[in-house]
């Protein structure tokens, strides 16, 4: 008789814990699908950044041959100009030596002048998906304007991002 009381109210027992049994299996399985759809969404970010980035170095690289092409032959052509002249204008050899040491130095900071270029496009990229919601925000301000005050908030909108994106660096902390 004791064994049949102590079935039975272990029996009502498991009755009354069935509703938090299902609730916290449901919560187990939704936060599992949860942490799984993060990780494909970051996943996913994750490839598009390093095709972005295969992308970008794949023509940096093929901009630098190129450039450091282009540096041989003017060098190349530069030093048969001077090479010939010399022998007959002493004068005009030398001044040809001085202003293809500045062209020479210009030509040659130029691929640094456009990695940083390039850097600061991707800083640029970057710092306008941090603010995407202001963008847009801009945007549907924009659009539900009519008339000059559309052009003015238009261009205004226009200016500051601008404005906003060239003056990334100082709002950099080194």
């Amino acid at each position: 008789m004791i064994r049949l009381i102590k079935n039975l109210l272990n029996r009502f027992t498991q009755l009354l814990g069935l509703p938090y049994i299902v609730i916290k299996k449901t919560l187990e399985i939704l936060y599992k699908i949860v942490i799984k759809l993060i990780q494909g969404i970051a996943t996913g970010i994750r490839m598009v950044l390093n095709a972005f980035f295969a992308v970008f170095t794949i023509i940096w690289d093929s901009v630098k041959k190129v450039l450091d092409t282009i540096i041989k032959f003017i060098a190349k052509i530069i030093n048969i100009v001077i090479n010939g002249t010399k022998k007959s204008f002493s004068i005009f050899g030398i001044v040809l030596k001085f202003i293809w040491k500045y062209i020479k130095l210009a030509v040659t900071n130029l691929p640094k002048l456009l990695k940083m270029i390039g850097i600061w496009i991707i800083k640029a990229i970057k710092e306008s998906i941090a603010q995407i919601f202001t963008l847009l925000g801009f945007f549907i301000a924009w659009l539900t304007l009519t008339g000059s005050a559309k052009d003015i908030v238009g261009i205004a909108i226009l200016i500051s991002t601008a404005l906003w994106l060239l003056t990334i660096g100082l709002r950099e902390n080194d």
